[in-house]
């Protein structure tokens, strides 16, 4: 499936019913690919965020479409190694980091608009997404932004804008100066 349109989340439930976010897909992004090359089911769950539309392929069209077009096996492939170095990413940072370092990555990692001087980024998941997510609790997050906010490093800007005010404390935060 090919996100044409909107926003979809990926998520796994645990026997306990507990939701682990994976990761959240918009227009030009694409699931199923395992399902396509090794045949098995796929282990999520796939939700509408916001309305939008997909683009449906049957595994023999798709097969065909690639070997008539290896360039789209190429963009396919880039696209899956680049999902396979941010899973990576994402697993270091909850093995050695903490919340707070989880946060601050997420946050710059997020697309950036400017206003008055200062980056602003638009969460596109409710908080208890990103706390899945990042595999930590709403509270625990909530507390990290708390936390943020209060040491001036970010702004809150209603529930889901949160202005970028000192982009270099959260880089060292996040570990990557």
């Amino acid at each position: 499936m090919v996100v044409h349109a909107g926003q979809l989340k990926l998520s796994r439930v645990s026997a306990e019913g507990h939701e682990q976010i994976v990761r959240v897909l918009g227009p030009g992004d694409f699931v199923g690919e395992a399902a396509f090359l090794h045949g098995g089911r796929p282990d999520y769950f796939a939700t509408a965020l916001v309305p939008g539309s997909l683009c449906v392929f049957r595994h023999a069209d798709l097969s065909r479409l690639v070997e008539q077009h290896p360039s789209i096996g190429l963009r396919m492939l880039q696209a899956v190694s680049q999902r396979l170095r941010e899973t990576e990413d994402r697993l270091a940072a909850v093995i050695v980091g903490d919340v707070s370092s989880r946060l601050a990555g997420y946050l710059l990692s997020l697309p950036t608009a400017r206003r008055d001087g200062l980056a602003v980024v638009q969460l596109p998941l409710a908080k208890k997404d990103v706390a899945s997510l990042l595999d930590t609790t709403p509270e625990s997050l909530s507390r990290q932004l708390r936390r943020l906010q209060e040491s001036g490093v970010i702004g809150q800007d209603g529930a889901r804008t949160v202005v970028l005010k000192d982009p270099d404390a959260l880089m060292t935060l996040a570990g990557l100066d």
